[in-house]
C-alpha cells in the first residue's frame, strides 16, 4: 500500500504487484482496481455500457474528444476490447482504460487510463473524461494522481505524457495537480481530427527513477 501526500490519497491495487511488469511481460491480471479516498478506479464491465454512453454524449466530452460520438453497440464492442486489453497489455503495447466510480454510491462518472500514443512516437500516454455533472469537485484530478503512479510503476515506464489542447484550461489544470510538466508545444494531427494543431506536451516521471531527466 502507499500513502501519498499530495490530497492525502491512499491506493492500492488488487493486481499481484510483486511482479511488475518488464519488457514483454503481460499484465497479470487479478481483478484491477485503485482505490482514492473517494473514488474507486476499476475495471469496464458490459452493464457499464449505457451510463459510459451518456456520459459521453455529453457536449462537454465531444468538444475535446469528437473520435467519441459513436453508437452504444460501438460503446459494447469497444468495452468489450477493453476488457480483452486488461489481460494481454504489455509495456511494449499499453491499453490500460478503466472506469471512475464514487465510493459513496457506486456511481459511474467518467473514465481514466493510459495507452501507446502513436501520434507521440508511441509513448505512453494518460487519458481521461468525467461528466460534467461531477467536474470542478477535484475528481479527475484526484484519480489522474493513483493512475499515474500506478502506471509508471506496473509498466517500469520512465514517464508518461500528456497533451492537452493549448485552450482546454480544465485538462491543463488536472495534469499539473497530478504531478506532469509542461516540456513544449506539438502541433499534432490527433485522432478524430483532419488537421495539425498545437498542443502543450506534458510529462510524468516515474517519482522511483533517479535519473537526471526525473524532475
Amino acid at each position: 500500500m502507499y500513502t501519498l501526500i499530495v490530497f492525502k490519497l491512499i491506493w492500492y491495487t488488487t493486481v499481484d504487484t510483486r511482479t511488475n511488469l518488464a519488457d514483454g511481460e503481460r499484465l497479470k491480471n487479478m481483478g484491477l482496481c485503485i482505490e482514492t479516498e473517494r473514488l474507486r478506479i476499476r475495471e469496464f464491465k458490459k452493464q457499464d455500457k449505457r451510463k459510459l454512453h451518456t456520459i459521453c454524449s455529453e457536449a462537454y466530452i465531444l468538444k475535446w474528444m469528437p473520435d467519441w460520438n459513436i453508437t452504444l453497440e460501438q460503446r459494447e464492442k469497444w468495452i468489450e476490447w477493453i476488457q480483452q486489453m486488461y489481460t494481454v497489455s504489455t509495456k511494449e503495447n499499453v491499453r490500460i482504460m478503466m472506469a471512475i466510480e464514487l465510493k459513496e454510491n457506486n456511481e459511474l462518472i467518467g473514465m481514466i487510463g493510459v495507452g501507446n500514443k502513436e501520434e507521440v512516437n508511441n509513448e505512453v500516454e494518460i487519458a481521461y473524461f468525467i461528466s460534467e455533472s461531477q467536474s470542478n469537485k477535484g475528481y479527475m484530478s484526484e484519480a489522474g494522481i493513483a493512475m499515474s503512479h500506478w502506471a509508471v510503476d506496473q509498466f517500469h515506464l520512465d514517464y508518461l505524457i500528456a497533451i492537452v489542447e493549448l485552450d482546454n484550461y480544465p485538462s491543463q489544470k488536472v495534469v499539473e495537480k497530478a504531478g506532469f510538466n509542461k516540456i513544449s508545444k506539438k502541433y499534432i494531427l490527433n485522432s478524430g481530427e483532419e488537421q495539425e494543431k498545437p498542443y502543450y506536451y506534458y510529462r510524468f516521471y516515474n517519482p522511483n527513477l533517479n535519473t537526471e531527466d526525473n524532475r
